[in-house]
């Protein structure tokens, strides 16, 4: 069985592997560039949307600071309106403890005569005209102005505690105003740019390119959403911007506040999925591929397993089984095959028993090999423990000769002859298909006891020839069986063959015995012709026969020898009465005619085909093994073998006889003729085999 990489030798493994494969990474795959799209695109929009929101909070917090700046900027002035002059006024550079972590960096009071007065710090000097200052501010509203160089600053209208009118100007610290440096309120990797009502820069720690700057003001424009995306020297970066409304409070141009991350920080995660989805790829193919592989192992190991079964019962290996435990339907499949091969092995073998049984009963013309033939492959094909074939005699109804057989292959088998009652032969004869005898059912008494005393279970089905019952077949078990149709089938069959071959043995026996009536007739009608050789022929065919198989003759030749036996004085009818019981010696001419009978015989079976091989035993019976016998003055083992066992049993009979012309000789007189013979007038080794035959006698 094929294993691993091998299994993909397969048509249907690699198609499986195909569909396995594109089932299940075609999903896989799909879903994981939408899930990384998707992905991407909810970072994407949650960067934006989290750039947006920090931008709009840290508008809000730069908000309360530019209140809280106003909240100091009230503390000086207020100081300035409620003490003396001279106990409210700090001296230039003195500085309070208490506003060293301010968000004002410096306060001055800037009265409209007279000298400046610094509150707090140093003042620097602004870029902007303090005169224009004075006359743009309003009472009660703080103005916040920012100056070229970036710096932040506050001015409020107050009058001192004398009265006098003046502006108290405060300097922001630039960096906790904005919250950079040391004071960060910024997330991490975050820059900001801030931008007054005229797009102008007031503070930046990145460089705003102009065209993102108008985009802003485009975008600004009742826009809902207020990020955007560029790129900028080949790096991409996403920003959130807000407007501060500085005028809901304060006398001072709206601002736009701008954050933005770098893209690559915002998409590090998606960096990082992009780096591991190749991973999750890969290790999703390798557990498809190990699935897929035991899927098909799984499926294919059975397939395979059921292919070569095929492979062996197309090659006719009826006894091949598929052994399946996959607990699916490979393994109904598994068992249905082996159940349908078992079958047809079955069927197969039936057949071919058939067959067998077919071609030995007809090629046999004996009843007893016919019957040892049939019920040897009978009990090889219905693997039962007993075999019985019974023959009816044709003219005693009531006389059944039964052949029985106990022993496994038939070696031997029982003979007995039984009586067959009316009522069982009307048993027989009406039964449509076979008789059944079960444990409880006793058998039938006519098949005698020797068959049915041991066997549980017992068929019988009837041999008809011409509507005539003719015989009948049985097969017994020992333990309680059922018999199937098939079985059945095969046995009306059987029985259907039998019937056929059992009638033609019967008219070969038939014409078997009327042929050796002939022979026996005609030995005797030339026999008959002297009183002095009547039973001849026949007592020359027992000693012949004798001799013969001694000698290891096989059946055919000893048929042969049998007839011409029978047959070798038959030429004797062409010889006169008066020579063959003449009382005294034989003149000549008498003798010359006595040696024709070979020839005569010869010549009177010459026109039966059938006889061709009897008629050299005939004509050379009275050759000598030294050649100088007739009629031809054959010599050694130019003579047939059957002519010169005959020569032996022939002068045996005629000198042991009484003749008219002598007296019967003894036995032991003619042995010992016949030794002394042997070489000369006979062949050595068939006086060998006689002498064997009389010393048993």
């Amino acid at each position: 069985m094929e294993t691993g990489l091998s299994l993909f030798k397969s048509k249907v493994a690699k198609r499986v592997f195909f569909l396995f494969l594109v089932s299940a990474m075609l999903p896989i795959t799909v879903f994981s560039l939408l899930s990384f799209s998707q992905v991407a695109t909810q970072l994407k929009d949650q960067s934006m949307g989290r750039i947006q929101s920090t931008s709009k909070s840290y508008g809000l917090i730069l908000f309360e600071r530019f209140r809280f700046l106003d909240m100091e900027l009230d503390v000086f002035r207020s100081t300035m309106t409620a003490s003396p002059k001279t106990k409210s006024i700090r001296k230039p550079g003195v500085t309070s403890e208490g506003n060293r972590e301010g968000l004002l960096k410096s306060v001055t009071f800037i009265p409209d005569s007279g000298d400046l007065v610094q509150l707090e710090g140093n003042m620097e000097s602004p870029s902007f005209s303090l005169d224009t200052i004075k006359n743009e501010l309003r009472p009660e509203m703080t103005r916040i102005l920012f100056d070229r160089e970036g710096r932040v600053f506050l001015a409020k209208k107050i009058r001192d505690a004398q009265g006098n009118p003046g502006v108290i100007l405060g300097n922001a610290r630039t960096a906790r105003l904005w919250g950079v440096g040391y004071d960060n309120i910024l997330p991490p990797q975050t820059e900001i740019c801030v931008l007054d009502h005229n797009r102008n820069i007031l503070f930046s720690s990145f460089q705003l390119p102009p065209d993102v700057q108008r985009r802003i003001r485009f975008e600004n424009e009742g826009a809902a959403t207020r990020s955007l995306e560029y790129t900028e020297n080949g790096e991409g970066y996403i920003a959130g911007y807000w407007p501060l409304f500085l005028k809901s409070k304060f006398d001072g141009p709206n601002l736009i506040v701008v954050l933005r991350n770098m893209k690559e920080d915002v998409f590090a995660p998606l960096s990082y999925f992009k780096v591991l989805f190749p991973l999750v790829a890969l290790l999703a193919f390798w557990v498809v591929l190990l699935f897929s592989v035991i899927s098909i192992r799984k499926s294919l190991v059975p397939l395979e397993k059921l292919k070569e079964g095929a492979r062996r019962l197309a090659c006719r290996d009826f006894d091949t089984r598929v052994d399946v435990k996959s607990g699916d339907e490979f393994e109904v499949l598994a068992d249905l095959f082996n159940t349908s091969t078992a079958r047809l092995g079955h069927h197969f073998k039936a057949m071919e028993t058939m067959a067998e049984i077919d071609r030995a009963v007809h090629a046999s013309l004996n009843t007893n090999t016919m019957v040892m033939t049939a019920m040897r492959h009978t009990q090889a094909l219905f693997a039962c423990d007993v075999t019985g074939f019974g023959i009816i005699h044709p003219k005693k109804n009531d006389s059944l000769r039964m052949f029985i057989c106990t022993e496994p292959h038939c070696e031997t088998f029982h003979e007995d002859f039984l009586t067959i009652s009316r009522n069982d032969r009307k048993l027989l004869q009406d039964a449509v298909d076979a008789l059944v005898f079960e444990p409880e059912t006793p058998g039938p008494s006519f098949l005698g006891l020797q068959t049915t005393e041991h066997v549980k279970s017992l068929m019988v089905i009837p041999l008809f020839h011409h509507k005539t019952l003719s015989g009948l077949i049985c097969f017994g078990h020992k333990n309680p069986h059922t018999f199937s149709d098939d079985e059945l089938a095969h046995g009306k069959r059987l029985a259907h063959q039998l019937s056929s071959a059992l009638s033609n043995a019967l008219l070969v026996e038939e014409l078997e015995n009327l042929n050796w009536g002939t022979l026996e007739a005609l030995a005797r009608t030339v026999d008959a012709k002297s009183r002095w050789t009547a039973g001849h022929s026949e007592r020359v065919a027992d000693m012949a026969l004798k001799i013969a198989r001694v000698m290891g003759y096989d059946e055919q030749d000893i048929d042969t020898l049998h007839r011409a036996a029978f047959l070798h004085d038959i030429g004797k009818i062409g010889i006169p009465m008066l020579i063959l019981d003449k009382p005294t010696r034989l003149t000549d001419e008498e003798y010359s005619q006595v040696r024709e009978h070979p020839a005569i015989g010869a010549k009177i079976i010459e026109p039966i085909e059938a006889y061709a091989n009897v008629i050299p035993l005939i004509l050379q019976h009275h050759e000598r093994y030294d050649g100088t016998g007739y009629p031809m003055g054959l010599a050694g083992d130019g003579i047939c073998l059957g002519a010169r066992i005959l020569a032996v049993a022939d002068v045996y009979d005629a000198i042991i006889s009484n003749r008219p012309y002598r007296q019967g000789w003894v036995k032991d007189k003619v042995v010992q003729l016949i030794r002394d013979e042997s070489g000369r007038h006979f062949d050595p080794r068939v006086v060998e085999a006689f002498l064997a035959v009389t010393m048993v006698g």
